[in-house]
């Protein structure tokens, strides 16, 4: 039997694979990337809860010449105790965007809070406070509306 010249022979044994074309089940598939979507606005609740915590220091109103705030009105008045609540709830959101867990109904509660103690205000003095309102209310005003209105960015997950 002729032998053929080293360069023509073939290789006995087939080429080993590559370590991408094993497939184990004991190892991990890779996860997917991060959600990029959920940056911006868990960025954007984490503003408006940030925001709505400082309008309660800002004033809200102006009454009898003074500038009143949250704090003031929260302190002075005891018909409005639960105006504390507002600046709980806001920091409530900012801890909990800043942390990446979900707060739909908590930033649907402290949205609408502003609102609800603007309501309260109106009904139980009987006078067109809209008019009389300062910059920290209005601030608070839109805070809670768009923490009320700004989707999440996440992605519901479905089971494999």
């Amino acid at each position: 039997m002729p032998s053929s010249p080293p360069s023509e022979e073939q290789p006995l044994t087939p080429p080993s694979p590559s370590p991408a074309d094993i497939k184990s089940p004991a190892q991990p598939t890779p996860a997917e990337p991060p959600d990029s979507s959920a940056k911006p606005s868990s960025g954007l609740i984490s503003l408006c809860g940030g925001a709505l915590f400082v309008s309660f220091f800002l004033p809200w109103v102006t009454f009898l010449g003074t500038k009143i705030n949250g704090l003031d009105i929260g302190k002075n008045f005891s018909s409005y105790q639960l105006v504390w609540v507002m600046p709980i709830l806001a920091a409530l959101i900012f801890v909990l965007s800043v942390s990446r867990n979900d707060s739909w109904l908590i930033r649907v509660v402290a949205g609408l809070y502003p609102f609800a103690i603007l309501v309260y205000a109106m009904d139980s003095l009987g006078v067109d406070l809209v008019g009389k309102l300062e910059f920290g209310a209005w601030l608070a005003l839109v805070s809670g509306i768009a923490l009320v209105f700004v989707p999440s960015g996440r992605k519901p997950t479905t089971p494999a």
